[in-house]
């Protein structure tokens, strides 16, 4: 099976993924570490994902998020696996195509001030339109990108309340519940 988790940053990808995929004892495929691998092919520059933004901005980095899905499709063809894109991923029609091709996709939802709270513990990033106002730039990111996550996503899981193996135990339960529709 593959599974993709879309969603906010600080929603819970990564870490949901990582638990997810050694539960089912499958890869586990983490966007920011494969961005930063294309960039470095490309550029020939070992940046994280967070200075790939802020040095290249937001048209740059859009081509390279699907480049990057692009060689995730190609080079893990049939193998199961667990895959962590970016928030802005399914934003771009393209990317659409191909994340619906991909596998089930899980789009983990998070309660507006609980996932501001997670982001700003990691401090303002450099993708927020307001660096001085965090609220409002989450407002924005919000109101743009929830609709997008709604009509790609297979299943929809609230991640606000709950453990993360109590929030695992729900992913896979609605797993086997859509898979079985």
């Amino acid at each position: 099976m593959r599974i993709i988790f879309i969603g906010m940053k600080g929603c819970g990808k990564t870490t949901l993924g990582t638990l997810l995929a050694e539960k089912l004892q499958i890869a586990f495929i983490d966007s920011d570490s494969e961005i930063e691998k294309v960039h470095k092919q490309d550029r020939g520059e070992d940046i994280s994902f967070r200075e790939i933004f802020k040095k290249y901005g937001d048209q740059y980095f859009n081509v390279l998020d699907t480049k990057t899905l692009k060689h995730i499709a190609k080079e893990f063809g049939d193998t199961d696996f667990v895959f962590a894109c970016t928030g802005r991923t399914p934003l771009r029609e393209e990317n659409q195509e191909i994340l619906s091709g991909l596998g089930k996709i899980i789009f983990l939802h998070v309660e507006k001030a609980m996932l501001l709270k997670r982001i700003l513990a990691q401090g303002i990033p450099a993708f927020f339109p307001y660096q001085d106002d965090p609220e409002k730039s989450l407002d924005e990111l919000l109101t743009q990108r929830v609709p997008a996550y709604k009509k790609l996503a297979d299943i929809t899981i609230d991640v606000g309340e709950g453990t993360s193996e109590e929030v695992i135990h729900t992913i896979l339960t609605e797993l086997r519940a859509y898979v079985q529709n």
